[in-house]
This record gives structure tokens, sequence and C-alpha cells, in this order.
């Protein structure tokens, strides 16, 4: 068994865990990072296999996140980016949308489902969002995302067409119950950027944290049993990792809601509702759209409700002449995958014709936790408190919001929370 005698020991190599303790180091504390999987990032993951990236479940970046110039050197991770514009497949055509200040030849196409008034809408929107703070608009009054388009004069088709289908995918609420402050800071960050994977995937991101971290910092596949004051009891999930003994003066639990729950019990509220995903991801040797766009579909004539080609947008992410389609859609599907697969594979047809009968289904993610549920009734504030007691703390995404950004920042107050109070 392995002994450690460390300041901090954080549980969870997840974003929030991993901001934590980059910022725990550049302090110059002696840190242990605990991590139960077999590699970092938590729900940040990618899996190469036969030259193929596959993401765990429909991931991107929004390079507009404040955060990332906290912890990331985004430079490195060699950017691939979506085009600024969406693609949704209405009355069996497809529209281009895009933001007319970056792609303005798509303007005219927007008409489409944006009519002129919404237009004009869109424009002040994303104005009042780029040029007001962040802190202002995550304590501005709450409501849902549903009400809050309504405030803002949208009009149905928009609403239907646009952004029911493009929350559908990002929040996984086809019903736009999202507390209207997340709306908004997640559409500021659109606003301010671009959306993008790393040309190694997904992993790249939490890989990259784990990097600038001492050597020895992070033990994998050891499970935590129990968190007894600062000591810590964790068993070996791997063939290769020693059971561990750690002491520390400072507990960091930066699990997912659930586990945090488990490991916390009821010293702190933790709200464990989470919303779910799932991803079927196809390989073709003909990619049926040739630009990096996120297709939605605002038709509700099958389980889809985002396709996006990620070869289109990174090429990196399978061998020369094979293309990687992601397809998603929020919930956890009722039924075996071979049915799901069916069904998706009708629904897409309808879109691009005989070739969809000859993609090869790959890989399927069904994901129970993708994110925190973030309904105004669980959201008191979106900045929840951190500290359980004197010696304890807790981070991750449903601390601050269920993003990337939310999750690293959530490390890096807790971290700052530590440091004050050492």
């Amino acid at each position: 068994m392995d002994h450690h005698d460390v300041d901090v020991v954080v549980i969870g190599a997840g974003m929030a865990g991993l901001a934590c303790a980059r910022t725990l180091v550049a302090a110059g504390k002696s840190v242990v990072v605990i991590e139960a999987g077999d590699g970092v990032g938590g729900r940040v993951r990618t899996d190469v296999v036969d030259g193929v990236r596959f993401d765990r479940g429909f991931q991107v970046m929004l390079t507009g996140y404040p955060e990332f110039a906290h912890n990331v050197d985004l430079e490195a991770l060699d950017l691939q980016r979506f085009s600024s514009g969406v693609t949704v497949r209405h009355d069996g055509k497809f529209t281009r949308i895009a933001d007319p200040t970056r792609a303005p030849l798509a303007a005219p196409w927007s008409l489409r489902i944006a009519s002129p008034s919404d237009s004009v809408r869109l424009l002040r929107w994303r104005h009042r969002l780029v040029t007001t703070p962040g802190p202002e608009l995550a304590t501005g009054p709450q409501t849902t995302t549903a009400t809050l388009l309504h405030e803002l004069g949208f009009s149905d088709g928009l609403v239907e067409k646009f952004f029911r289908p493009f929350l559908s995918g990002t929040f996984f609420d086809p019903e736009l119950r999202t507390s209207s402050r997340f709306t908004e800071l997640v559409f500021r960050s659109f606003f301010r950027g671009d959306v993008a994977v790393p040309a190694g995937g997904m992993q790249a991101l939490p890989d990259q944290l784990a990097a600038s971290l001492p050597a020895g910092t992070i033990l994998l596949d050891t499970q935590v049993n129990r968190v007894d004051g600062t000591r810590i009891a964790a068993t070996a999930t791997g063939p290769a990792s020693p059971a561990a003994s750690v002491k520390a003066d400072a507990v960091v639990v930066a699990t997912d809601a659930p586990n945090a729950r488990h490991l916390v019990g009821d010293r702190i509220p933790i709200q464990t509702t989470d919303r779910a995903g799932t991803t079927f991801q196809y390989l073709a040797d003909q990619a049926p759209i040739s630009q990096p766009d996120l297709v939605l579909a605002a038709d509700d004539i099958g389980p889809a409700t985002t396709v996006a080609v990620m070869t289109n947008v990174a090429p990196t992410y399978a061998p020369d002449g094979t293309h990687l389609i992601s397809v998603s859609m929020p919930g956890i599907p009722a039924g075996e995958d071979a049915d799901i697969d069916r069904l998706v594979r009708t629904q897409l047809a309808g879109w691009w014709g005989a070739q969809v009968g000859r993609w090869e289904l790959a890989r399927v993610d069904r994901i129970h936790h993708a994110q925190p549920r973030m309904d105004p009734e669980d959201l008191p504030s979106l900045r929840r408190p951190v500290r359980v007691d004197e010696r304890t703390w807790v981070c991750g995404d449903h601390r601050d919001t269920a993003s990337l950004q939310g999750a690293m920042v959530s490390g890096r107050r807790t971290a700052e929370d530590i440091i004050r109070n050492a």
C-alpha cells in the first residue's frame, strides 16, 4: 500500500479536479489526485480505435469561455473549428442560419427560418450579451429559457426551428426549462468565440491540464471507498494500481453530483438530478455534407436532434477516406441499440438517401449523467458553496454551471478558498 502525506487530496481527475489541482500546485501546495478511471478527464474522454477518435458522446469546446484563459493553451490544442452557422432540417429541406456579423452571405438563407424582425432581435440580443459582463448576467433575473425567448420577442417559428433543436443538443433540454441565466451565459460564449474540438480529440484538453502537474500527482485506477476526516482510503481498480492511503490537510471531492453526494452525504446541499444524452457514431466512405456545420433536426420525425460530420470539422478524427458521423439525441431512448439505429437510419435516409444504409454503426454512448440539470428551481445561485466543513470541499460543474467553463471555475475557486483558509 502506498502512503502519501500532502497538503490537499483531490478525488476525481475531471476538469474541475484538474483545474483545482493546477491552481493549488501553482500556489506551492503538495497535491495528490485520485481517479477511479483509467485516464483523466471524467466525462471529457476520447477513445482511439483503429485510428478513429471517438469522443465519449458529442462534445465541443467554446473558445469564448473566459476560464480557458486561466487554464488552457488553446493554440497548443490545434483547434479544429465548426462553421459559424448551423444547417436546419425542416419541412423536408435544409436551411442554413448563421451569425450575420460573421457570415453575412448566409443571411438571405436564414430568412427562411428567422424573419427580418427575428434577425433584428437576434442582433440586439447578441449586442447585449457580448457587452454585458458575465457576473451581471449570472445574477440577473431568472426564468426558464422558453419564457426568456418569448420575452425577447422571437417568433414561434424561430424557437421551434432553431432554438429548440439547438438547445436539445446543447442542454439535452427539448422542453427549454433550463435557467435563462445559464442560457444567456452560454450564448455569450458562442457569440464571443468559436465552437471547436482539438485535433487530437476532446481528451487533449484534460491531458493538457494533467501534463502541467508534477509527475506522480495523479493516481489512476484508484477508487475512493470513504472519506474519513482528512484520511482517504482507496483501493485499486486496475492491475497496475496499488491500494493507497492518503493523509492530507484538506480534501476536495471533485466528482459528478451523484458520487459527490455519496462521499459527503448531507453536509452540503448537492442537487443530483442530471440530464442524460445518447450519441450514435457511424463510419462512412462518403460524407453526407461537405461543410463543418452542426445539422439540427427541426422536424419531429425521428430520434436524432443533432448531426455532425466530425471529420469535416477535424480530419484528424479518422484516417483518410473514412468519415465519422456523430448523431445525438437527448435522454436515454428506450429499446436496444439496434432498434434505435433503425429509427436513426430511417430518419436520416429521408435527408441523405441510400448512402445512410451503408454507414457502419461503430459506437454508442448512453450517458446517464451528461450534465447537471439547471432549471430555475435548481439554481438559487449559479455559484453554489464549495466548502463542506473545516477540512472538506466539493467542486464540479454542479457547483457552478453545467459546462467546461463551470467545471474549471468551480475547481479554481475551490483551490483559492483552500489557499485563503490555509
